[in-house]
């Protein structure tokens, strides 16, 4: 089989995880690459943002010629796109009006909050990988597409986050790698509230919060985000990680359903990392809260599990143990590239 592979190229990214999973896992596979983040670059400072709404149309236009010359040069079977925010309808149909076989792999949300290249360029994808669990059985209801969904979850990369031995050194008690959403917010800020959080050492790494410090108690430690090896290093500092999901949420007069796991689910066990989930259906399903990951419903129940676990070391490293037992190597990205190669494959071969 010929791949073309388009997605990020940035270490510690899920694109470039899955990628180089492929082709451990297939060594017969030819991949050629196009990495869109190259063309498409992601920006912080204001100026920079409004510089590349200004470039936008010129940066696609030059992503999908880099794609064409591509397909044209390596001739792929399939080409499979990570979330594809910079590719529109208009390339999708070209490449299977080409006999491509044409693939998303989706990782967020709503294919109908990034965009309107993206949401209508979805529903022509031959198939979409989604790592949400929920996506498959709204796929045609709630969101209208009649193109195949199936669900591969998210997985850790064993290159980035994996740690064999537990941490034997903590600088906080609880630590919470997110960027800010307002839901994180009301959250932990909820939980400042509950009894006995003042004398928590609590650290938050993810950008935009730090902008909105004064929401905080003034011990809190806050601090931009990290990606790559740093990141799980720095979750591996707190005695106890928080682990949240975004919930429903409203987008364009629609409630939406919200996320049941993230990265997060399966990077904190991988990395040995004692963790406190909210509770899904999903995840309730993936991990046993007895004895692997206790979970939460609201800031109530997270401050009572911190309160019961910061001070009973034994307990913690049970349940690290436990988790990570069960994570690694079944939730690994290596593991979900051979399911998300299942899923091509079949889809392929019955066209």
């Amino acid at each position: 089989m010929r791949i073309l592979f388009v997605g990020s190229s940035w270490q510690g990214s899920s694109a470039r995880s899955l990628r180089e999973a492929i082709e451990q896992i297939s060594p017969g596979t030819l991949i050629g690459d196009v990495a869109d983040d190259h063309y498409v670059p992601a920006a912080t400072s204001l100026p920079l943002r409004v510089a590349y709404r200004l470039l936008n149309r010129y940066q696609r236009a030059e992503l999908a010629t880099s794609i064409q010359r591509k397909v044209v040069a390596l001739e792929p079977d399939v080409l499979l796109v990570y979330k594809g925010h910079a590719i529109d309808s208009q390339l999708v149909s070209w490449a299977k009006a080409r006999g491509v076989y044409t693939v998303n792999i989706f990782p967020d949300l709503s294919p109908l909050a990034h965009g309107k290249p993206l949401a209508s360029s979805m529903g022509l994808y031959d198939l979409v990988i989604s790592t949400k669990s929920f996506h498959p059985r709204v796929w045609s209801s709630h969101y209208g597409y009649t193109n195949s969904c199936v669900c591969v979850p998210h997985g850790y990369d064993p290159q980035v986050h994996l740690w064999t031995v537990p941490s034997d050194a903590y600088s906080f008690d609880v630590v919470l790698a997110a960027s800010w959403r307002k839901q994180y917010h009301d959250l932990v800020c909820a939980l400042a509230k509950e009894a006995g959080m003042h004398s928590v050492r609590f650290a938050i790494m993810g950008p935009g919060w730090s902008e909105r410090s004064s929401s905080f108690p003034g011990h809190w430690h806050l601090e931009p985000g990290q990606i790559g090896r740093a990141y799980g290093e720095w979750l591996r500092r707190g005695k106890i990680a928080i682990a949240p999901v975004h919930s429903d949420h409203q987008h364009g007069g629609r409630v939406h359903p919200g996320d049941e796991d993230t990265t997060r689910t399966y990077e904190l066990a991988a990395a040995h990392c004692f963790f406190l989930h909210r509770r899904t259906p999903f995840v309730s399903t993936t991990y046993d809260e007895t004895s692997e990951v206790p979970m939460w419903k609201d800031a109530s129940e997270l401050g009572e599990l911190i309160r019961r676990f910061l001070h009973d070391d034994a307990a913690r490293e049970r349940f690290a143990a436990a988790a990570h037992r069960r994570a690694v190597p079944a939730y690994s990205i290596p593991a979900r590239a051979h399911e998300v190669m299942m899923a091509i494959g079949g889809g392929w071969s019955r066209r």
